[in-house]
């Protein structure tokens, strides 16, 4: 089975060090068990994936994706939050057992028991077990996506949302090893979960009295969350954007359940709001060097 998953490698990869990844693998697996086989198997056909597509940490897609991949666990850990609140309130107000919500065979069951899981994932990867949190989280989006197809329009879009929901869990497995993202790094995403997470939840417990949003508040906070790093450092903000629209599947998908039922609109709001976030820092920048010692000495 490990060389049929060799030949997922590059040929020049394969022949160089496919004899050595062999040997490798087989002296760790001879004493590991089935479930250990089976996790190196996988993180090694992961790893052949990624360098056929040219995203391991040398490459600028890799650094791309692991700068992305830390708020799109966050975006899905809001998105799936969403969904758990919306059940939560929904059996709060509703007069029947909880029991009689989480039938086995009820689709919205597999929705929350997926949402969950993806939610625990993402608290578990933000807060130092990246790797176990990563798995939790593309297994709850791949869960999702299927039980979003069997649901129908019951549940968000029967395209968009499993679409979204995959995509996430390929940005998320596609983040390079060698690239996981630092603590502060993995606090300012969970804090942007919480922000764009928090206000929707108040909307369906009616604390606030009115909503204007119609799906674009996450995206909003995502956009700040890549702004905020673009204006401390000398970033014209770019990357950021560039990471911010990688990572923002899941809140695309609540932007076009939310209100914008249109793909085009979305499309177009999903790339411009990270965008006009980097223009702000890139003005900003532009200002700052245009300010010269002279200017800043009149202002004292």
């Amino acid at each position: 089975m490990i060389r049929l998953i060799l030949r997922l490698y590059p040929p020049r990869y394969r022949r160089d060090l496919g004899e050595e990844i062999l040997a490798v693998c087989r002296l760790t697996s001879a004493d590991s068990s089935r479930t250990g086989r089976f996790r190196e198997a996988a993180d090694i056909a992961a790893h052949a994936v990624r360098m056929r597509l040219g995203l391991s940490s040398a490459t600028a897609a890799g650094r791309l994706l692991a700068s992305a991949a830390p708020y799109a666990v966050g975006a899905a850990a809001a998105g799936c939050g969403v969904h758990v609140t919306r059940w939560y309130a929904g059996v709060v107000a509703s007069p029947s057992p909880v029991h009689l919500s989480l039938l086995p065979a009820d689709a919205w069951s597999a929705l929350l028991l997926a949402s969950v899981l993806v939610v625990v994932g993402a608290i578990t990867a933000l807060t130092g077990r990246w790797h176990g949190g990563v798995i939790a989280v593309v297994v709850g989006l791949s869960g999702l996506a299927a039980a979003a197809v069997v649901s129908g329009r019951a549940f968000g879009d029967p395209v968009v949302t499993p679409a979204m929901a995959l995509l996430t869990a390929l940005i998320v497995a596609a983040c390079p090893p060698d690239l996981r993202p630092g603590p502060r790094v993995c606090a300012a995403a969970g804090a942007m979960a919480a922000v764009a997470w928090l206000p929707l939840v108040a909307v369906q417990a009616h604390v606030l009295p009115f909503s204007t949003d119609y799906g674009l508040w996450p995206l909003l906070v995502l956009t700040a969350a890549g702004l905020v790093p673009a204006l401390r450092s000398t970033s014209p903000g770019l990357r950021e954007a560039a990471a911010m629209t990688v990572a923002c599947p899941p809140f695309l998908a609540y932007a076009y359940t939310g209100g914008w039922n249109l793909s085009l609109p979305v499309l177009a709001i999903g790339a411009a709001v990270p965008l006009t976030g980097a223009m702000a820092a890139y003005a900003y920048h532009l200002a700052r060097r245009g300010r010269g010692p002279g200017d800043r000495a009149d202002l004292s």
